[in-house]
């Protein structure tokens, strides 16, 4: 063989050994896909954790769901080989640990500061019965010496915080056979048959609004008005509004307008308030409240008289101005007794031209406009679980001449003129001011006040009024009534009834849980040809039902 052919054997051999070789090889080592499928694997594990962190980032939580693998995923990786198979399972669970433990908590928001709970002494201490009623019946009465019979109902609705009471008098003359139409020719008309339509309880809901029949009205603390009414006449009632508003015992405003007959403007009365350091903790200071009172009276409303003509009153044509500022502050709140000290600042403008004259006529040259201070305790006091509770209240008052204190109460509007003109001979005595309300079981409300100078005389008068209220006892009694007399000069003429008078009560008798009978007894003011008033007295017995709703 020559070397030529060794060498191409040997070539030979070697082509077929090397291939059968790398056959057999390739059959067990060419498979390297799990190094690459490990290394995809980690990158895409990365690239998921930067972007879930990038999430986190955006919006502080990742929806873990939305992450996970589907189960069209799932089923997808179930034809391909175990090594290249992600861990699903593993994948979420890191998934759900990355919103768990690397989340930052949300900052809460800041909550505003709740105040702390302010009692007030001028809340009522019995508020009004959520239930209500319907009352009235035949009755028989005597009105200027003619007698009538008829009809009058005084019902009563409560729904929630808004309550609607009505008097609804039908008088049938039996002297001219006629309806008595007289108490709706003038002044507010067929409106004067609501008694009032009110919202809320004042002092202690945060809108308060009453419309109509006004009684017992303390403005702030009462140096300029305390026990006023607007309505000293059965037959021409009036119709006012007392409103008062407060935001989260911080900040408020009351307001008093007497009466809404559109003829002219009438007394008005505005009193804003705050308590700047409600905030506070501290149990006394935060409730310090400090107040301003303003008001006006321009009342020149016609007054028809009984001979068909009509007057005006004198002296508030140009004006009656009133201006006072107040402050209190509770120095002890428990749940037994309630202290509570305040004090008051007030200043009277009464100087007309047509007041002058009259001060000059009767030897008063140096007439002019008066003030006054006080200060005073209010002492609440709970007893047996609020079983019987008192309100006992001192004031000590300051005057100079040509001031009386707490000047628009309920003698105001019985004679505007008579009181204003009283102002001219008032001597700037001290006095006391007094009252003593109290309630057993809710049922039995009992009150009364005294204003008394240090000396009583013609030219600085005392005041008394009383209230009572007995709801039902035993089923069987009810009373409601109110009293003040004005311009004492006498504490023995203190109850008999005159031209200072004011009085209006009810008696029932209840005969079952439908029937009643009772009487109705006003002793309120009209009108007189000259141009005054004079009292008058109405008795109306009735019989009728009584229906507690």
């Amino acid at each position: 063989m020559t070397i030529r052919s060794a060498i191409l054997l040997s070539l030979f051999v070697s082509f077929f050994v090397s291939k059968g070789y790398s056959q057999e090889t390739s059959d067990t080592y060419s498979d390297y896909s799990y190094l690459w499928a490990e290394d995809a694997k980690k990158k895409k594990k990365k690239k998921r954790k930067k972007k879930d962190e990038q999430v986190k980032i955006d919006s502080l939580q990742i929806p873990s769901d939305s992450l996970k693998l589907d189960s069209l995923n799932q089923r997808s990786l179930l034809f391909q080989p175990d090594t290249l198979r992600p861990d699903t399972a593993a994948m979420n669970a890191q998934i759900d640990t990355l919103n768990t433990e690397d989340v930052e908590e949300p900052k809460p928001k800041r909550e505003r500061v709740e105040r702390p709970p302010i009692s007030d002494f001028r809340e009522p201490m019995v508020l009004p019965n959520d239930d209500g009623s319907i009352n009235g019946g035949m009755t028989y009465t005597q009105i200027d010496g003619k007698d009538y019979v008829g009809l009058v109902l005084s019902p009563e609705f409560k729904f929630g915080k808004v309550g609607v009471g009505l008097n609804v008098p039908i008088l049938y003359g039996l002297d001219d056979n006629s309806i008595r139409t007289e108490i709706f020719e003038d002044g507010v008309g067929v409106a004067r048959l609501i008694r009032y339509i009110r919202y809320g309880v004042q002092k202690s809901d945060p809108v308060y609004v009453k419309a109509g029949e006004i009684s017992g009205l303390m403005l702030g603390y009462g140096g300029l008005m305390n026990n006023y009414t607007n309505s000293t006449s059965y037959e021409k009632r009036k119709v006012g509004i007392h409103a008062d508003f407060n935001y989260d015992r911080f900040v408020g405003l009351e307001l008093l307008y007497s009466d809404l007959n559109p003829e002219s403007f009438n007394l008005f009365a505005a009193r804003p308030y705050i308590r700047p350091l409600s905030a506070f903790p501290l149990k006394i200071i935060n409730t310090l409240e400090v107040g301003a009172s303003f008001i006006s009276d321009k009342d020149q409303t016609s007054i028809i008289t009984s001979d068909s003509t009509s007057t005006t009153y004198a002296f508030t044509r140009s004006g009656v101005k009133g201006f006072g500022v107040d402050m209190g502050v509770t120095l002890l709140s428990s749940p037994f007794i309630q202290i509570d000290l305040f004090a008051s600042y007030a200043n009277l403008n009464v100087k007309s031209d047509t007041l002058s004259q009259f001060a000059s006529a009767i030897g008063e040259n140096d007439f002019k406009t008066g003030s006054g201070t006080s200060v005073g305790l209010n002492f609440r006091m709970h007893f047996i679980a609020d079983v019987f509770s008192t309100d006992i209240r001192i004031e000590r008052l300051n005057n100079s001449d040509h001031y009386i204190p707490q000047f628009f109460n309920a003698t105001y509007e019985i004679n505007k003129d008579g009181r204003i003109a009283s102002l001219v001979t008032t001597d700037g005595k001290n006095g006391i001011y007094g009252s003593l309300r109290g309630h057993v079981l809710k049922k039995v409300s009992l009150g009364g006040s005294l204003m008394i100078p240090d000396d009583i005389s013609a030219s600085s008068p005392a005041f008394v009024e009383l209230t009572a209220d007995m709801e039902r006892l035993a089923n069987k009694f009810s009373f409601h009534g109110s009293y003040v007399k004005g311009d004492l000069d006498d504490l023995g003429d203190a109850f008999s009834f005159d031209e200072r008078s004011l009085a209006k009560m009810r008696f029932i008798y209840h005969m079952n849980k439908f029937l009643a009978t009772g009487v109705d007894y006003y002793w309120l003011f009209t009108p007189t040809a000259e141009g005054g008033y004079e009292a008058t007295k109405y008795v109306m017995p009735y019989f009728g039902v009584s229906i507690k709703l």
